[in-house]
């Protein structure tokens, strides 16, 4: 039906007639923000005010009325991050490893969030200053470095492979596996791949 009645209004516009009326009464149902008997109503008012001295409107001008409603599809939102065992609902805020439950505090659930979200990936501290504390400039603090360890302790069982891993000198990276660092995004040069090792107590 809905079909029938862009054809009709596409040929008219063709045809040179006026139809500002009727458009906006169809890009109203393709949008289905107005039920039937507003849009009948409104396309009689529409149509009975109109101006015949305004030019028809293009083919151009319709597309561009439908666009947002009718030809942008609505992206689904990731809710889950998942690296290997490790995951992390971002609706309910929890986490786990495996069937293991993590007990995160609000700053350490948005640095584990930003690393899953770049998981294989070398971050500096500068990274984790810019993007998760939100600060313009660099201080000269070790903050960073306590909240990943603290999170690193969190995250890494007694049994577990680790998954965060500071790298001498470049910063921090998640990953799932102990991979060969040449195969892990981000990682720059073979000095940082002879200084990959897991964080630990040490290193905050």
């Amino acid at each position: 039906m809905i079909f029938k009645e862009v054809e009709s209004v596409t040929s008219k516009i063709r045809k040179g007639m006026d139809s500002l009326g009727e458009v906006e009464v169809l890009v109203d149902k393709l949008c289905g923000a107005q039920t039937r008997p507003s849009l009948e109503h409104e396309r009689t008012q529409k149509l009975k005010g109109r101006d015949l001295s305004k030019p028809p409107l293009s083919i151009v001008v319709i597309i561009s009325k439908l666009d947002p409603c009718v030809r942008s599809p609505i992206e689904p939102r990731e809710t889950v991050l998942r690296v290997g065992s490790l995951e992390l609902d971002l609706i309910d805020r929890t986490a786990r490893r495996g069937s293991r439950p993590i007990d995160l505090l609000p700053r350490e659930f948005k640095l584990l969030k930003y690393m899953m979200q770049r998981n294989d990936q070398v971050l500096t501290r500068a990274d984790f200053i810019k993007d998760v504390w939100h600060y313009k400039f660099v201080p000269e603090t070790n903050v960073v470095d306590v909240h990943m360890g603290r999170l690193r302790r969190k995250v890494d069982g007694s049994n577990e492979v680790p998954m965060i891993r500071n790298i001498r000198g470049e910063g921090f990276l998640l990953s799932a596996t102990p991979a060969p660092a040449k195969n892990l995004t981000g990682l720059r040069g073979t000095r940082a791949a002879r200084e990959l090792t897991p964080t630990n107590s040490n290193n905050v």
